[in-house]
């Protein structure tokens, strides 16, 4: 727990910070230990970077430490995931078998798929603190397949409303819920990280950067609905390619301005010291 200020009139006044602890060597203590809680982080980067080994060692620190974990997968294979666990020696299977973690494999073979109706059962089931959610991407180049039910978990629709939403898209009236079925990719990447906050989790969120450089990722939306930005990077630097990662943005936190080395251990991530300019 973090204690900050905040201004309120002509008064400071204390406030408390809960912080989710990542339990990734070397990254807590850049963020004045761990995420804050209840709010959507974007994991962005290029392919190689290292995103979902990053991801999946933050669910499974969770489920170790009482905190249990939901990995939402609309890109990657569930087999490959577990493999990739494997190589450092996380034994996921097992807490998958107690019930500290669920792996959904998102169908992309059914037209109007409900998803948000599926993670807000899954997350209840096993009591979820943690949330992955990847990716945003692949989701928004499938976007026609998905509904998403407005002000289903919380209060999406009281900012959203049916009349706002009516850019060649459809708007179905199923009983006491409304639903947002359209292809306008802002829209809806703006709905689903609004739900994914309205959960009450903390969130990891995977995104693909923007490699002409214009802005942070391919959307161009995520970046600035979510509440922290870490960005991977995997740069050529001689004969060699080095792993790096920054934090560009992080609510309520004082984070580091630096960019730090990337290592993969044989137990996972480690995040190295960034060495402190001299000026």
């Amino acid at each position: 727990m973090v204690i900050g200020l905040a201004l309120q009139g002509d008064c400071m006044v204390d406030y408390k910070i809960e912080r989710a602890a990542t339990g990734i060597e070397g990254f807590d203590a850049l963020v004045e230990g761990g995420l804050p809680r209840g709010t959507n982080v974007l994991l962005t980067g290029a392919p190689g970077t290292g995103k979902s080994i990053f991801v999946l060692e933050y669910l499974y620190q969770g489920a170790l430490n009482g905190e249990n974990g939901l990995y939402i997968s609309v890109d990657s294979s569930l087999p490959m995931i577990r493999q990739q666990a494997k190589l450092f020696g996380w034994d996921i299977e097992k807490l998958e078998q107690e019930g500290k973690l669920f792996f959904l494999q998102v169908p992309l073979d059914k037209m109007k798929f409900n998803l948000f109706e599926m993670i807000e059962s899954v997350k209840k089931q096993i009591g979820a603190k943690r949330v992955v959610f990847d990716s945003l991407a692949t989701f928004a180049i499938n976007l026609d397949l998905f509904t998403i039910p407005l002000g289903y978990a919380g209060s999406i629709a009281s900012s959203v409303s049916v009349d706002s939403a009516r850019d060649n898209s459809t708007i179905t009236d199923k009983g006491d819920k409304i639903f947002y079925t359209g292809n306008s990719e802002k829209r809806m990447i703006f709905l689903i990280l609004a739900e994914l906050r309205n959960l009450g989790t903390t969130n990891l969120v995977i995104t693909y950067g923007d490699l002409s450089g214009n802005q942070l990722t391919v959307d161009g939306v995520s970046e600035f609905e979510c509440d922290g930005i870490i960005q991977m990077h995997n740069e050529l630097i001689g004969a060699k390619r080095m792993r790096s990662m920054e934090i560009v943005k992080m609510r309520d936190t004082n984070n580091s301005p630096y960019i730090h080395d990337v290592q993969l251990s044989s137990a996972g991530f480690v995040i190295k010291p960034a060495e402190e300019l001299k000026l």
